[in-house]
């Protein structure tokens, strides 16, 4: 009886091994903030942003996956479509870095050993982690006079989005995405700051930096990942 369960937890662990895809590789692309400053479209590269990407494959469907980005917001009121937030006259302009986890879902198969299922579409869940400079008053000044400092800050958002992925060449493979964070703040862009010292006194102060609205982040670009393991893809041939 010992020796049937030994053979079954070997069998268990050979095909486990057998089922083991890494992918290494990097990515780059442009990166766009919606809140409370300059145009409110979702998806507007106009940043540059890049990074490190990570995968393991559980099996043809499903793969774990962990980003470290670097990415940059911008914006100004000057290049918004509403009039009210062009009198404002604010603008955004820092530095994000967040490593992410979560999962990547594919539509069909994906195998690069077998050459009906070297592409598909993708759905990305995660939970991200991330650091920013946030500005913080230092004490209270009549504008235009305002008196601050940058503090590091760090929060939560939920990533998830869209892509579609495909053999480039060999073990090589390139991907093409788009990821939406919904973060839990709305001081992203120093709106806490800009409204009780920037904009005091301003005829349309009330509607600006609005607590029920928090901000978001994007990214938007192309990554090239190395896919390596025993075998490669779930077979150690190519069919």
């Amino acid at each position: 009886m010992k020796k049937r369960y030994l053979f079954f937890l070997i069998l268990w662990i050979t095909q486990l091994s057998n089922a083991q895809v890494h992918e290494l590789g990097i990515f780059a692309g442009g990166s766009n903030y919606v809140g409370d400053i300059g145009p409110t479209t979702v998806i507007r590269p106009n940043a540059f942003a890049y990074g490190l990407i990570y995968k393991y494959n559980t099996n043809p469907r499903i793969a774990y996956r962990t980003t470290l980005t670097s990415m940059r917001i911008c914006a100004k009121d000057a290049n918004a479509s509403n009039e009210i937030r062009q009198s404002f006259g604010n603008e955004i302009d820092k530095d994000i870095t967040e490593i992410t986890a979560g999962i990547e879902f594919n539509f069909f198969e994906y195998n690069l050993s077998h050459w009906k299922y070297t592409s598909t579409p993708y759905f990305i869940f995660e939970l991200a982690v991330y650091q920013y400079k946030k500005a913080v008053s230092l004490a209270t000044s009549v504008p235009p006079e305002v008196n601050f400092n940058y503090e590091t800050e760090r929060g939560i958002a939920i990533p998830f989005g869209i892509g579609y992925k495909s053999q480039l060449f060999d073990r090589f493979a390139f991907a093409i995405e788009t990821r939406l964070r919904y973060t839990f703040t709305d001081d992203l862009d120093d709106g806490l700051l800009i409204k009780e010292e920037v904009l005091t006194g301003h005829p349309e102060n009330a509607k600006f930096n609005d607590p029920d609205t928090n901000d978001w982040y994007v990214f938007t670009g192309v990554s090239i990942v190395y896919t390596f393991g025993r075998p490669p893809c779930y077979s150690s041939k190519r069919r």
